[in-house]
């Protein structure tokens, strides 16, 4: 192959099937340089590639044609993992196309303790690193069949909760001898040759764009550009609105990262109000009706869609997680059309937000980090977001501006942020809680059984060779006796037991690693559970929310008394107590800041049990700005964790814990009141809204559904002529000699079934 030349597609190693389809189908004729040194690296040879290279470049083009050209060549098993569930969903739609080559795709993510042996039956998985680890602690058998791994965004090994798991995915590989060409991608990564070489890869590393980008910082109406030159533009006295509308008039779009959700909603009225109060031609008005009217159809939060749907019709949206999957995917849709000029986003999203744009503005490049307080964004953070300016073909150039205050502040920036090198990816895997974690899954799923395999499996994450173990004994040795200080703390748990140099999971251990439980959240569950026989649903929910995975709500100083007396009034309640004593509480003998924390995880029970006593999801924004996005998230949450919880009530043998919290959970899973749950669990298309409708009507169980008359359903707010016969159907498939036939709640899931909650993560339409 002559490499002088541009290399084209056509000349690829590709099947002439696979060739045609990319020419044809997906409209790409010739490669980008970074794509054409990937292919010399040996893409499609087998070799392990690290592609560090801008956004925009084309790595997603060439982990989709390592992946479908090996499931066509091999007949192996493609799997591509990213780190968040958006993700994985957006990647798997995106994939979809390829369908049309019969090739099957999948989509995975939560539900850790199960094998999702369904799995086997498809070419490409696409899933989280938290999934695919747990897949990996299985030992699920169509593992052995994958011959290709891409691992996206591999800078998040930098992260202190998924870096380890990324690390773990690696020994795990290595120590069960698959076979797999492993490819790595990411825009943003200061030591691509260490990580390179961790991987036993080749590397791709290029600055390399299809559009000029330009970086720059807005100070009192003139744009600094890094390259020394200055460009005035119109102030209309916010930098925000002057850098959007600046752009928009020019013919391009914005794409703005905020600090806060409720910043996302202030810049982005701001903008509306201008856009339309002052008349301003740029907008469809008619088009912009039609998503604003979708918008108001599709969320779930009358309040928050209306809020959004108003701005909309300005040309103007918002993006945050409290968004509905839907909403949100209508607002991406509606920018990616053109007809939204503006998007204003939390910098918090932004690696789950694919809108590239001709300017990428950063409003602040400072956040608010509970328990730190405001804290500047690392430039690798920056670099993602700058790197979304720009659309090829689109734009003739991107924008990336940072918002200064002050005119030092210019030079600061430029400084530390546009000319900076990205920051180092550092391992995290050696801090006490990741290596418990991570030792225990070894061990339990039979990666480890002494302490030698211990070490050899650690051996084989980052953190042993940026620790410099591999060459210094000493070195080593202090290792070893961290580790032997972990294992102890294992065993003294009771998740472990130790023999000489032998090493075992007990019962209790091999649940936990089943289960996803880290051993120290473990710990606080167990001895929750353990010091009082029973309690209210607020003591088992505020027991359930304290893994550091929930999201804890803030509580305002005007909420401190509230909050105080709702603890002292269910103090006994209460399985977690506070750092201070009651006597100090009642008698005011604390700062704020001594109980802060604690109040938070109160309040996010509550919350949650408003969910579980069916409170509106306008009511839930209203009081505590949790939107139906969120809702999802805690949903998921509590699918996993009040489960766990469950599970571990019952091998301590605690069973009127495991008995309440059977039927909480799926309270705080569906966010309905115990009579409904009998109807949202084996009701497909019947969520906490329906269900309500269905049970006020007479519909009370299975057996009244199985024997009503479709008209009657029919006619019940929410439902139709399909719905009504769909579920009518679904609950005679239950009924056998006039009763209802099914597993008890634990059994369905001791039986893995695909029935019940784990249906609950498909359509959103499950929620009305």
């Amino acid at each position: 192959m002559n490499w002088l030349i541009k290399l084209r597609v056509g000349d690829l190693p590709l099947p002439d099937v696979l060739r045609d389809f990319i020419i044809k189908e997906r409209g790409i004729q010739e490669l980008y340089p970074p794509q054409e040194e990937a292919v010399r690296k040996g893409l499609f040879d087998g070799r392990n590639l690290v592609m560090c290279t801008s956004t925009a470049t084309g790595k997603t083009l060439i982990a989709e044609l390592a992946m479908i050209n090996a499931v066509l060549t091999r007949g192996v098993k493609a799997v591509l993992v990213v780190p968040l569930r958006a993700l994985a969903y957006e990647k798997a739609r995106d994939l979809r196309i390829y369908e049309k080559l019969g090739v099957r795709i999948a989509v995975t993510t939560g539900e850790y303790d199960k094998e999702d042996a369904w799995l086997m039956n498809y070419d490409i998985v696409v899933t989280t690193y938290e999934k695919l680890d747990s897949l990996l602690r299985h030992k699920v058998d169509w593992l052995k069949q994958v011959g290709i791994l891409i691992i996206d965004e591999i800078h998040y090994i930098d992260d202190d909760k998924r870096g380890p798991t990324i690390e773990s995915i690696i020994a795990k590989v290595k120590s069960l001898g698959l076979s797999m060409q492993l490819l790595a991608l990411s825009a943003t990564v200061g030591n691509a040759e260490e990580i390179a070489k961790y991987l036993d890869a080749e590397l791709v590393v290029s600055d390399w764009r299809p559009v000029k980008l330009r970086e720059g910082v807005y100070y009192d109406g003139v744009i600094y550009y890094a390259d020394g030159s200055r460009e005035p533009i119109k102030d209309l006295e916010n930098p925000v609105l002057s850098l959007v509308m600046d752009t928009i008039f020019n013919g391009g779009q914005t794409l703005v990262f905020t600090s806060s959700r409720s910043n996302t909603v202030k810049l982005s009225q701001q903008i509306a109000h201008y856009i339309c109060n002052y008349n301003v031609k740029i907008i469809e008005p008619r088009e912009l009706m039609k998503v604003s009217n979708a918008i108001l159809e599709t969320s779930q939060s009358k309040l928050l869609g209306e809020e959004l749907a108003k701005i909309v019709r300005c040309g103007v949206a918002f993006h945050h997680a409290g968004l509905d999957m839907d909403v949100r995917s209508i607002v991406e849709n509606s920018f990616r059309d053109r007809l939204i000029k503006a998007v204003v986003a939390t910098t918090t999203l932004a690696a789950g937000v694919n809108l590239p744009a001709r300017r990428v503005i950063i409003h602040e490049y400072r956040r608010y980090e509970p328990g730190f307080g405001m804290e500047e964004l690392p430039i690798m953070e920056y670099k993602q977001m700058a790197g979304r300016a720009g659309r090829p073909g689109l734009d003739p150039y991107g924008e990336a501006i940072l918002i200064a205050r002050s005119e030092d502040e210019v030079d600061y920036l430029i400084r530390n942020y546009i000319n900076a090198r990205v920051e180092d990816v550092k391992s995290k895997f050696l801090t006490d809680k990741n290596l418990a974690t991570h030792i225990l899954s070894a061990i339990a799923s039979g990666y480890a059984l002494n302490i030698d395999d211990v070490m050899r499996f650690i051996s084989s994450t980052l953190g042993y060779i940026q620790g410099g173990f591999h060459r210094n004994e000493f070195l080593r040795d202090l290792l070893r006796r961290k580790i032997d200080d972990v294992l102890n703390f294992l065993v003294e748990s009771g998740f472990l037991e130790r023999r000489n140099n032998d090493v075992a999971a007990t019962a209790l251990g091999s649940l936990l690693n089943t289960l996803y439980l880290d051993p120290y959240t473990a710990n606080v569950y167990i001895r929750g559970l353990r010091s009082r026989n029973e309690t209210n649903d607020l003591g088992y929910t505020h027991l359930i929310i304290q893994s550091p995975e929930v999201p804890k709500l803030r509580v305002r100083r005007n909420e401190f008394d509230d909050y105080i007396e709702l603890v002292l009034d269910n103090w006994d309640y209460l399985l977690i107590k506070p750092s201070i004593t009651r006597d100090e509480i009642e008698n005011g003998e604390f700062e704020d800041e001594e109980i802060e924390d604690y109040l938070s995880t109160i309040k996010t029970a509550v919350m949650l049990l408003d969910w579980a006593n069916e409170v509106s999801e306008d009511e839930l924004y209203k009081n505590y700005d949790v939107g139906p996005g969120d809702l999802r998230v805690y949903s998921d949450l509590m699918n996993w964790l009040a489960s766990a919880v469950t599970r571990l009530a019952g091998a301590i043998g605690m069973r009127k814990h495991e008995e309440r919290l059977n039927v909480l959970r799926w309270r705080l899973i569906y966010g309905v009141k115990e009579e409904l749950i009998e109807l949202v669990i084996n009701l497909e298309g019947v969520g906490r809204t329906r269900a309500r409708a269905l049970y006020d009507a007479g519909f009370k169980d299975i057996a009244d559904i199985a024997n009503a008359d479709p008209k009657a359903i029919s006619i019940i707010r929410g439902f139709g002529d399909r719905l009504a016969h769909s579920i009518i159907e679904q609950a005679r498939r239950l009924i056998k000699d006039g009763k209802v036939v099914k597993p008890t709640i634990i059994e369905r899931d001791r039986e893995g079934g695909k029935q019940g909650y784990t249906r609950r993560r498909g359509s959103l339409l499950d929620y009305l």
